[in-house]
């Protein structure tokens, strides 16, 4: 990897600012119009898992309004005091899969990719575009996803799209009752919206299991969420979410199913 004025290999660290800012000399070009680049060989079936099917999986209505847009693949990302680092070699202290900065060039999203298996990679990518197309949702997209969040509580739909919704479910859940004092409701919509937007891209990439049982949403809850995010961002060409096997016959099953979502 060629950098003007940085040379990875030679450096124990370089701050994620300063390895974004610099013009690398090979960029390969991706669906969207995005970018890549990679600090390390990767096969091609890796490069492909990571990035390139996970990227052209994603609606062109969210690549849209996150463009223009680079990636960038490294070995490891350390969490310093000072601010996150990019490593070559295994970092003693804590670390990142994901992080990005906003450049005067445009998003700059860096992902990990060492003891990381390559499909878990691109599943961070699709968590990253999740959680940076939330806050650029526009107001009546944020309210069309309230007030199906609100129907879910009003019913009081258990489980949540993934562990990290869950756990802020309940901690609002808290809040509400008075044993808390956050979080808020909108901390758990950005919470949620950002699980079920990375679980709906999650699901035009490839096919995925559904697990049901108390810490996951009910199918049907699933399915009307799904039904919203293909509403606001409809697939590309030639992907679907949903096949003939998700259906809500599967409500409260406590196995797990395979389906394209």
């Amino acid at each position: 990897m060629e950098f003007e004025g940085l040379d990875l290999k030679n450096s124990s660290s370089i701050p994620i600012r300063d390895y974004v800012e610099q013009p690398s000399a090979v960029v390969s070009r991706l669906a969207h119009g995005w970018e890549f680049h990679s600090a390390t060989l990767l096969a091609p079936g890796e490069e492909r898992t990571m990035v390139r099917d996970p990227v052209s999986a994603i609606p062109a209505a969210v690549a849209g309004r996150l463009s223009p847009l680079r990636l960038w693949v490294v070995p490891y990302i350390e969490c310093l005091p000072d601010g996150d680092v990019v490593r070559m070699e295994k970092p003693a202290g804590n670390t990142h899969t994901a992080v990005w900065e906003e450049t005067p060039k445009g998003l700059q999203v860096v992902l990990a990719c060492r003891e990381v298996n390559a499909h878990d990679t691109g599943f961070e990518l699709l968590g990253a575009t999740a959680e940076l197309l939330e806050g650029r949702l526009l107001p009546k997209e944020n309210e069309r996803y309230r007030q199906l969040i609100e129907r879910e509580l009003a019913e009081k739909v258990p489980g949540e799209i993934d562990q990290d919704a869950l756990e802020m479910k309940k901690k609002f859940e808290q809040a509400r009752a008075g044993r808390r004092k956050e979080p808020t409701l909108d901390t758990y919509l950005a919470q949620a919206f950002s699980a079920t937007l990375a679980e709906y891209m999650h699901g035009l990439w490839h096919d995925v299991e559904i697990r049901t049982g108390p810490a996951h949403l009910p199918v049907p809850a699933i399915r009307r969420r799904l039904e919203l995010m293909t509403s606001l961002f409809p697939p590309n060409q030639g992907y679907r979410v949903f096949d003939d096997n998700f259906t809500e016959e599967a409500k409260g099953e406590e196995t797990s199913s395979k389906t394209a979502l």
